[in-house]
């Protein structure tokens, strides 16, 4: 018999509804996802406004998020890139497809698009389906950057999908999820501040709430402390943002702030506190420090980042390398945690060690507060356990 060759084929009904029922845990993570790719959206703007060196054009990115009760209806629009009609059946259509990855092999290796390709989020291709999980159809109104026309993409998530033309004043998109009935949380104001918050609190365009004839209200800070340089921060923001991030009030004993190039690109603000925090002899251990990719928070339950015996550290780790399933709330198993994993741990026991020799009785005070905990490295941590032994106190 001769060979032959067939390609697979696949039920794409099925296969989407397993990435919208399997890959998320949280229906919430939804709203991440697409302000993720507005973000994106936006940032490849910036870059095609750069790369054609129109310094006229002043791009001034914006995300907005609107809601109507009665038609129980959630749109997040940007003034991104958009998207033309041939675009939106490559991406839109084809799951797993990613623009934004695209995108960044494309102009990574160009001077205009360095910081911009630095910022972006989107990597898998399968974010903006996750809206499925709360929306029984979706509407995509997009008008691409250097088009005259608009073209409309609706989908319910089962039957395919269609796309058409349609009319958009300006460059951008609008993403108009109709919710199922066990959603409509999601047209409060107060569920979407809340989420938007917690996720994307430090994405760098404002992202605003815009509700019938009110003027838009800001819902993010788009400030992130820790990308700032370290000799800019004063001690009083350090103080505030601690307070915010451990929920704690203590003067921390140390702030270790850096940045890793290299193998592995990661930035670390991380807070050793003077006080013991409230959990640390919770039976599960866990470390609460939090876990962003490119500004956006993940996790703050992240294994393996540091190890348990410095689970009373606080604070934020934010890397564009980290290895990601595709729903972003599970690490995999790779060296990349592991390697951040041993740069925390060498620049904490430095600092143990700095503090040992220079300032005795404040290293008395951390010790008392959190000795035992630490002290459990030494049968823990066989790589570590002489260095634990020689900042250990009796």
């Amino acid at each position: 018999m001769t060979s032959q060759r067939f390609d697979f084929e696949a039920d794409t009904g099925r296969i989407l509804d397993i990435v919208i029922n399997s890959l998320y845990s949280q229906k919430e993570i939804f709203l991440r996802e697409l302000i993720s790719n507005a973000s994106d959206a936006i940032n490849k703007r910036k870059f095609a406004v750069l790369s054609a060196g129109d310094a006229a054009e002043m791009l001034d990115g914006e995300i907005t998020v609107s809601t109507d009760k009665k038609a129980r209806s959630l749109t997040i629009s940007d003034n991104g890139i958009g998207l033309t009609a041939d675009e939106m059946k490559d991406t839109l259509g084809t799951i797993a497809s990613s623009g934004t990855k695209a995108f960044a092999a494309a102009a990574s290796d160009s001077k205009e698009g360095g910081d911009l390709t630095d910022q972006l989020i989107g990597q898998f291709g399968v974010g903006f389906y996750s809206a499925f999980m709360v929306a029984e159809r979706i509407d995509v109104v997009s008008r691409a950057h250097g088009a005259a026309e608009a073209s409309h993409w609706h989908s319910d998530g089962a039957s395919g999908f269609s796309i058409d033309s349609a009319s958009r004043d300006t460059v951008g998109t609008d993403i108009t999820l109709h919710l199922r009935k066990d959603a409509k949380e999601y047209v409060e104001r107060e569920r979407i501040e809340f989420l938007v918050k917690k996720y994307s609190d430090h994405i760098a365009q404002p992202i605003m709430w815009l509700q019938d004839k009110a003027d838009p209200e800001r819902l993010n800070s788009a400030v992130a402390l820790w990308t700032r340089p370290a000799k800019d921060i004063s001690e009083e923001e350090y103080q505030n943002f601690y307070a915010s991030v451990a929920a704690a009030y203590d003067t921390p004993f140390a702030t270790l702030h850096n940045r890793t190039e290299g193998a592995v690109e990661f930035t670390n603000l991380v807070f050793i506190p003077s006080m013991a925090p409230f959990d640390l002899f919770d039976p599960e251990r866990r470390s609460r420090l939090q876990l962003y990719v490119n500004r956006v928070f993940i996790t703050d339950n992240c294994e393996g980042l540091v190890p348990k015996w410095l689970r009373f550290l606080r604070g934020v780790i934010d890397t564009p390398d980290v290895d990601l399933n595709v729903s972003r709330e599970m690490l995999q198993q790779n060296p990349v945690v592991t390697k951040i994993n041993k740069a925390i741990v060498k620049r904490v026991l430095g600092e143990f060690g700095k503090a040992l020799e220079k300032r005795r009785e404040e290293y008395e005070g951390l010790w008392n507060a959190m000795g035992r905990v630490i002290k459990e490295g030494l049968y823990e941590d066989d790589a570590n356990r002489a260095k634990i032994l020689d900042i250990s106190l009796p």
